[in-house]
């Protein structure tokens, strides 16, 4: 295979794939042994993508396409974060509005399944856990940032502003329909 050939196959493996690929994944897609040529293919395709719309990154688990964050905002509704459940949703904003919090604290909240909730986030690198007394104590990570396209004290103040906003939805008077009356 030719070397343009090697950087297209790299293109659509990192174009198809739901998380970042590691070097030891992207060798065995390609067929290529040589780490040093592996990356260098990987820095070339860098330098392609740049000033476009999005761009080629290296994260904390491997390599992947990020839109830029220019355009973040006015496409993130396309496909909002669709790799994460729910629970894991709930999880990363409640470490985001209590950062730092304790693990312990945050099975009072949301029970023994936010363990598992913690390790998958962990292994995305969007959480890192530091021993803590007989727990650990929770914080997000500048791989959090970089995923949300966004500096986690902006979306802290987001989410108490929608907190402030569900709490005043109620705490205001229900008004009398005609049913009633």
């Amino acid at each position: 295979m030719q070397s343009a050939d090697h950087k297209r196959l790299i293109e659509a493996a990192l174009f198809m794939a739901s998380e970042p690929l590691d070097m030891g994944m992207l060798s065995k897609i390609t067929g290529i042994s040589s780490l040093g040529y592996l990356k260098g293919s990987l820095l070339e395709l860098r330098d392609e993508f740049s000033g476009r719309g999005f761009h080629l990154v290296e994260g904390a688990k491997g390599w992947s396409f990020q839109v830029d964050r220019m355009f973040l905002d006015k496409v993130a509704g396309l496909t909002p974060y669709s790799d994460l459940p729910e629970g894991h949703k709930r999880t990363l904003a409640l470490i985001a509005y209590k950062e730092p919090i304790t693990q312990s604290e945050l099975m009072r909240i949301q029970g023994s399944k936010c363990y598992a909730y913690v390790r998958d986030l962990r292994e995305k690198g969007l959480v890192k856990a530091e021993r803590h007394g007989r727990t650990k104590k929770l914080s997000l990570t500048r791989e959090f940032e970089r995923y949300f396209g966004e500096e986690k004290e902006k979306i802290r103040e987001q989410l108490i502003r929608k907190l402030d906003q569900a709490e005043r939805t109620r705490a205001e008077p229900q008004e009398a329909g005609p049913e009633d009356a």
